[in-house]
């Protein structure tokens, strides 16, 4: 079975391939690259979990995923070219993936939980390299036990689909429009 190539994950969508039990099976499928910071953040937030511990370095230290540091400057110009809204709702771990795709030639996806970086996505004209996690699942034909047509904002999951990744790619795509988030 060909892997999916380039996907970047943020922490949710890895703690949720943890809680439903198909985080093994998903990396067979797909080439797995994650920031250092996203795989600390994945490890720490699993502490909330009674049984969920998320440690990804023998993943990588086995060859199964990617785990990549991002140099601190080329962070830091990334996150400087953002207004003061956006850069209050970017995260270190969203900060260091996004910088890592927006300085790659490679077409990297990103799958993430996060209303932040699908709206940097479309501020910055990559909407097309943001995923949800259940689009990303479909494609890769691995179906958990969620119904993700039933799913409403109110749920909690909600933040997984592809209509989540559709509304915040569509808010940053408006920004740019009207000329606001970068500096």
């Amino acid at each position: 079975m060909k892997k999916y190539p380039f996907l970047l994950l943020d922490a949710g969508p890895i703690i949720k391939l943890f809680q439903l039990g198909i985080w093994d099976e998903f990396i067979k499928r797909c080439d797995v690259t994650v920031s250092s910071t996203v795989a600390a953040e994945a490890k720490w937030a699993s502490q909330e979990f009674e049984d969920v511990r998320i440690d990804l370095d023998p993943y990588a230290e086995q060859g199964l995923i990617k785990i990549v540091d991002v140099e601190l400057s080329v962070a830091k110009n990334f996150h400087d070219r953002f207004n003061l809204e956006y850069k209050a709702i970017i995260d270190p771990g969203e900060k260091e993936t996004l910088a890592f795709l927006d300085s790659s030639s490679e077409n990297w996806l990103v799958c993430t939980a996060d209303r932040a970086v699908f709206r940097v996505l479309g501020l910055l004209g990559k909407a097309e390299q943001g995923i949800s996690l259940e689009e990303m699942l479909n494609q890769i034909g691995l179906q958990p036990r969620i119904c993700w047509d039933r799913i409403t904002p109110r749920d909690e999951d909600w933040k997984y689909t592809k209509k989540f990744r559709e509304k915040y790619t569509k808010m940053g795509q408006i920004d740019s429009i009207q000329g606001q988030g970068l500096q």
